[in-house]
């Protein structure tokens, strides 16, 4: 249990999510990811060509984990998880993942074609839980 306040501070620094996924024999798929979160949806941008998508195609079960091993904080998140392949919508939201981040954002056009051209889509995980159910430790 943490305080809403620490909380949403903590998912706004940039900071990796781990996602989870379960692969088709069963084994779990993790990886680090950059992320935003919105107070709803959390969204991770990657590519066609990555097994997380194709994973997330087949099952939209995932488990997320967002760690300061440092500060001993971290936030588990069950979640479910769809894929958004609509570039110019995403847009607003690889947007302000970058900014998050400190990477330089081009222009619409610009920003627009590089999304096509990497294949990219977002995953739009939802949790299945409200956030005074997630596990967390440090965020009190």
């Amino acid at each position: 249990m943490s305080s809403s306040a620490a909380l949403e501070a903590f998912l706004a620094e940039p900071r990796n999510v781990i996602v989870a996924g379960i692969r088709k024999d069963g084994r779990p798929h993790l990886s680090p990811n950059w992320f935003l979160w919105d107070g709803e949806h959390f969204y991770v941008s990657t590519t066609r060509t990555r097994a997380k998508y194709h994973i997330f195609r087949r099952d939209p079960r995932a488990e997320l984990v967002i760690d300061d091993a440092t500060g001993f904080r971290y936030a588990q998140i069950p979640a479910t998880v769809e894929i958004s392949e609509d570039q110019p919508a995403s847009v607003p939201v690889i947007r302000a993942i970058r900014d998050k981040y400190g990477r330089p954002n081009p222009d619409n056009e610009e920003l627009l074609a590089g999304l096509a051209a990497e294949g990219r889509v977002l995953l739009v995980f939802t949790p299945t839980v409200p956030p005074s159910a997630w596990t967390t430790t440090g965020l009190d």
